[in-house]
């Protein structure tokens, strides 16, 4: 049992200099100017496109961001449900500093992305007639996922760094689960019964994936790292998981029904890219 929580602890101690690095790099990415420029393309044409493209970015900010600009009619439905399907909250971070191939990384990024552009432009079509985004007219107005830092200390250090330490505690707590259930269950035993039953692994995925919290993205990228889940799978859970982004959603008491019809549509759109992608052996 020693064994387990070593290794749990030295494989997760082992990815935070990168979970840093990557937190870095985001705060610096969303710091940068032109926010304002993109806020006008994500109330445009093509705008799913967009919402695909920066959904790439991890964190949860973006969608965040994107509920917000939905909230005050500045994006269109399918846009909005572009970000959800695109975003990866931490769950890419997660995948990027656990040593998978650039190969599967980049396949699951260009998936998703395309996924999330075409869903996005289709509910578009649909709700053409009751959805009307403006410009905001506001410089005030533009992309922000809640948490600002004008510090760079803060910014650039302490932000990455609490960020890291909170990614990093649950990548070891859910390494000790999997080592402890596969330490009593047997290894072969485990993988053989995720194997029997992979037909519902998209699913279980895609209702974890709802769960608005960072550690339901990380829950299942680990499971994929660790060879608990299938690639299907891992794209059915991170297409549903759009972190915070849903509980902010939520909060609009004024429009319950249609915010739960936008996550009912992110739930059965990130579910048929699960299934549609499982007979390819992914």
């Amino acid at each position: 049992m020693w064994e387990v929580i070593s290794d749990a602890c030295v494989d997760g101690l082992k990815v935070l200099p990168f979970l840093f690095l990557i937190y870095v790099l985001m705060e610096a990415i969303e710091s940068a100017r032109g926010k304002d420029k993109i806020e006008r393309a994500l109330s445009g044409a093509g705008a799913p496109v967009m919402a695909g493209l920066l959904g790439t970015v991890p964190e949860c900010g973006f969608a965040v961001a994107a509920v917000k600009l939905y909230d005050k009619g500045l994006i269109k439905t399918g846009t909005l449900v572009a970000a959800f399907l695109a975003v990866s909250d931490e769950g890419l971070i997660v995948l990027i500093s656990s040593g998978i191939s650039a190969t599967e990384i980049l396949l699951f990024v260009a998936v998703k992305v395309l996924y999330a552009i075409i869903v996005g432009e289709i509910v578009n079509l649909i709700f053409a007639t009751r959805d009307e985004a403006h410009v905001c007219p506001g410089k005030h107005d533009c992309i922000e996922c809640g948490e600002r830092h004008d510090n760079p200390w803060d910014r650039l250090l302490l932000h990455p760094l609490f960020h890291t330490v909170k990614t990093g505690a649950f990548i070891i707590v859910l390494n000790f689960v999997f080592g402890t259930a596969i330490h009593f269950i047997g290894e072969n035993a485990f993988y053989a019964f995720l194997d029997k039953n992979a037909v519902y692994q998209p699913l279980f995925a895609a209702i974890i994936g709802l769960i608005p919290n960072c550690a339901s993205s990380i829950f299942i990228a680990q499971s994929f790292v660790r060879g608990a889940i299938s690639f299907s799978a891992l794209l059915a859970g991170l297409s549903a998981n759009a972190g915070l982004g849903i509980i902010i959603l939520l909060r609009n008491k004024k429009n319950v029904g249609k915010s739960l019809v936008i996550l009912a549509l992110v739930f059965v759109a990130a579910l048929v890219l699960g299934y549609v992608t499982l007979p390819l052996g992914l």
